[in-house]
Order: C-alpha cells, then structure tokens, then sequence
C-alpha cells in the first residue's frame, strides 16, 4: 500500500491511512501534537553522551547489563552481537540479499530513495532542489555498474558525501570513481559542508 502523497510504502490500511493524514506532502495534512508543541518539549538527554553525563551512562550501562542477562538465559538471540554474525553468517546474508536484488531490482533501499525527497539527507536535498530549480534533468539514484550514484545528468554524475560514510581518502570512493571514469564518466564529489550550490554552478557552468 503506498501513500498517494509521497508513494511511503505502508504495512496495512490503518497505516496507510495514518501516515497520509499527517504525510509532509499532503496539502492539507493535520498538524500533529509533536509539531504543535515542538518548541516546547525538550528531551533531558539531548546532545549528552555516556562520556559527558553520568545518568546517560548509567542508563547505557544498565540496558547493556539486561540485553547480556537475556541473551544468556536464552531469552534473545543476541542477533547484533559477534558471535552471531560470524563472518560466514554476514557473507550469507549479503549473497541473499543480492539474489533477492537481483530479482526484484525496485526492493534495492536505493531504489525505494530514489526522487523521494523526504527520504534525502539535508545536503541531498539541496542538491536536488536546486538542480530542480535550474531546470537541469538528472537521475537520482540510479545504477550504474552495479553503484547507485545520487545525481546522474548524462554523463556527469553528482556525489554528495557525508562526513561519516565518505572521509576524505576513501579507497572504496577512489576505486569506484575509477571504474566509471574509465566508462566515460565525470565524476564530481560534494563534500556535505560545502556550500552545495555554489559547488553545483560550477560544474555546470563548464
């Protein structure tokens, strides 16, 4: 079941008819409480970490504590843990989840991002709104040689990389812009704190 707003993939109808009510996309969506009253909740632990606040690592410590006591009376399978995904265990999965790809290309994550603003990082968005703007047509996340790229105009393809997935020196991005080079594309990455459009006018003032 898919929202007639933004095409969200719902598990049933009462979810459906929920997420359209309050879908960003529906022109006359109901606000919600959280949205009404967002500047007046705070949540007590927000920017705090474990290191810097000693009740946030009491909690840390005490969910820790229940999860290895449940998963050691048998209670929980432990399925984030080491010892169940051993190296065999994560090979498998992926070969299943490639086969699965494979046949059915539209389940691929990428696939159910693609040109689906809400979806987007922020940076992404920008990258999308203003190439929409300029009237330049572009693909996002489509494939190609088995990499989904996040903007592709013709020959030219768009990366916005984020700080944590894509650091400066990345050999995965470097072997990977290689091989669609040597394929006759151009590949321009977009550090996430550069200024996006300004990097974008650039390129396509060239």
């Amino acid at each position: 079941m898919l929202c007639k707003y933004c095409s969200r993939e719902c598990k049933n109808n009462n979810s459906l008819i929920n997420h359209q009510r309050l879908c960003k996309q529906n022109p006359v969506k109901q606000i919600s409480w959280l949205e009404q009253n967002r500047n007046n909740v705070k949540s007590w632990n927000r920017g705090l970490t474990k290191e810097t606040d000693s009740r946030v690592a009491k909690n840390a410590k005490n969910t820790s504590d229940s999860m290895k006591k449940l998963i050691a009376e048998g209670g929980h399978s432990g399925a984030w843990t080491s010892e169940f995904w051993t190296a065999e265990a994560r090979e498998n999965k992926s070969n299943e989840k490639k086969a699965l790809y494979l046949l059915f290309p539209e389940k691929h994550p990428n696939r159910k991002l693609a040109s689906n603003r809400n979806k987007m990082t922020y940076p992404e968005q920008v990258a999308f709104d203003f190439l929409t703007a300029i009237s330049i047509k572009f693909e996002h996340q489509q494939k190609i040689l088995g990499y989904y790229v996040d903007f592709c105009i013709d020959k030219i393809i768009v990366e916005i990389d984020g700080e944590h997935w894509h650091p400066v020196g990345n050999e995965k991005d470097f072997l990977r812009d290689a091989e669609l080079t040597a394929k006759g594309y151009t590949v321009y990455r977009i550090r996430s704190k550069e200024r996006i459009e300004e990097r974008l006018t650039e390129i396509f003032s060239r």
